[in-house]
């Protein structure tokens, strides 16, 4: 037993120590699978989410009866959210004995973050196109909290986190360019739980796109680092 117990603690130690390399191609996996739902967003899901343009009957007759397109983009924001957790868990992963605590607690908040983000992408895919108006437009509304203020405001505490606990190994224009990503992320999460349909529109134009470049850049940086121990490299 003690001996499964050591392997089983040398294996979790090992996925938290992962080469340069592997955290690059989670990277490029992390920024590939938000663009796609950004796009996904974009195509299948607008018509279905509340908007200026989209009432509610329009919105609920969406959902009822394009299942195939809904279910879909979720499925794809479900995968974009894995995607980003396996990143951070990288990051953290090459950060974690220089700033433990910082990282520690920024995979708390990114996990954290995957559990209401996934319960809310349920909401709106298995709960809402079976109630009637007031209840589609109570479950959209607890969904959109969900997902836009707990979980992409937790997803942001943590990128925020392992952007300074990797602060002194970025280069200087990796730490810029994340600045903006962070700070609509905050936004983001402001204008959800102030219900403000444009806030979140607009929040939402800046923070895809930022992330996704800034996720592709850090990979293509960490593709360049050499040497075993990761706290020394600049």
């Amino acid at each position: 037993m003690e001996n499964e117990n050591a392997t089983m603690s040398q294996e979790v130690w090992a996925v938290l120590d992962p080469s340069p390399r592997a955290v690059a191609r989670a990277a490029f996996l992390a920024s590939a699978l938000n663009l796609a739902a950004a796009l996904a967003l974009l195509v299948a899901l607008q018509p279905g989410l509340p908007s200026s343009s989209n009432g509610i009957l329009g919105r609920l007759d969406y959902v009822r009866g394009q299942t195939v397109f809904w279910w879909s983009g979720w499925l794809l924001w479900h995968a974009a959210a894995l995607g980003l957790l396996g990143f951070y868990v990288g990051l953290a992963g090459l950060w974690r004995r220089q700033a433990p605590i910082r990282c520690g607690l920024a995979l708390l908040c990114a996990a954290a973050g995957l559990a209401a983000d996934l319960s809310a992408e349920a909401l709106y895919m298995g709960l809402a196109p079976r109630l009637g108006v007031e209840g589609f437009g109570l479950a959209e509304a607890a969904a959109g909290l969900l997902t836009g203020y707990v979980g992409n405001g937790l997803y942001t505490v943590a990128g925020a986190l392992l952007t300074r606990a990797g602060a002194p190994n970025l280069p200087k224009y990796l730490v810029a360019l994340a600045i903006p990503v962070w700070l609509a992320g905050s936004a983001l999460a402001a204008a959800t739980l102030l219900d403000s349909v444009g806030g979140q529109f607009w929040s939402t134009a800046v923070l895809m796109p930022t992330f996704v470049v800034w996720t592709a850049l850090t990979g293509r940086w960490l593709l360049q680092v050499r040497g075993g121990d990761y706290g020394r490299v600049r």
